[in-house]
């Protein structure tokens, strides 16, 4: 850690580039954390077809009768982080008063905590998803088709077309913007998929995030809304003056949180990876 005191220079800092949340809006809100770190979910299960007798006489027409069984997924938050850095009267009057503790908590929160939990939950969602395509080479003349594929996929293992979300990373979608079907379509939706904005694609809406947003070798992931839950048990962010510990300001934050991919819904969640499929060997 350096501490650069100032001799003769401007008063203002210079801000580092920042990234709003690419994740939030997309989680299943229907569980509620409060009072709890675990959460038990319960699934009922299907009853089998059978075929109905109607010449019976000795048993039920219907066929066997079993029990409706269930199955449950026990969720435990565990991600646990935090922040703690002070302020020096001393050194901040050195420095022309630049660090303001509120402005400091802000862009821990904004190029720091935020990024970490964008990136641990699209971590999340990969590990969890039902289908993970291996081997997947995306080029300009295929890129439209790769992603049609795996939507295709998705529909036909009976996953809602609505509420989808496309995430790729900046890199592969140069591709997506240098497609010939996109370069075809008309100027509206062509200037939609090329700024990432407000872009769909087979009905999924695009989000660009940087490359280092997703696992390494992941070419794209498709997730349907309402697939996982991304509980927040614990959010605090404080500003603690006249510190008994130092001569002036302390910075704090903790948040405690996770994601949980719900295992009936996980074949919401399609990922592309360029890597080819892992073997058990790889998994030891």
């Amino acid at each position: 850690m350096a501490i650069n005191l100032a001799k003769k220079a401007s008063d203002k800092v210079v801000e580092r580039f920042k990234k709003s949340s690419v994740t939030e809006g997309l989680f299943n809100s229907k569980y509620k954390w409060t009072g709890v770190s675990t959460l038990l979910v319960y699934t009922i299960d299907n009853l089998a077809l059978q075929d109905y007798d109607k010449t019976s006489t000795t048993g039920s027409r219907f066929g066997t009768m079993t029990e409706v069984g269930d199955t449950v997924q026990e969720m435990t938050v565990s991600d646990d982080k935090s922040f703690n850095g002070s302020i020096d009267k001393g050194n901040n009057t050195a420095q022309m008063m630049v660090k303001s503790a509120s402005s400091i908590l802000r862009r821990t929160t904004d190029e720091v905590l935020i990024p970490y939990v964008d990136k641990y939950r699209l971590q999340k969602l990969c590990d969890g998803a039902g289908t993970k395509k291996y081997s997947v080479s995306m080029t300009k003349t295929n890129a439209i088709e790769t992603i049609l594929t795996a939507g295709a996929a998705m529909s036909n293992a009976l996953v809602p077309k609505n509420g989808r979300v496309l995430y790729i990373g900046e890199t592969e979608a140069i591709k997506v913007k240098l497609a010939d079907q996109v370069v075809g379509v008309d100027k509206l939706a062509e200037e939609s998929i090329v700024n990432g904005v407000i872009g769909e694609i087979d009905g999924a809406q695009v989000r660009i995030v940087p490359d280092s947003y997703l696992p390494s070798g992941v070419v794209f992931m498709i997730v349907r809304r309402g697939c996982a839950c991304a509980p927040k048990k614990v959010e605090t962010y404080r500003i603690l003056e006249d510190h008994p510990d130092i001569d002036g300001h302390v910075v704090q934050g903790r948040f405690l949180h996770d994601c949980f991919v719900l295992d009936t819904l996980k074949g919401g969640i399609y990922v592309a990876y360029s890597t080819a499929e892992p073997t058990d060997d790889d998994q030891t």
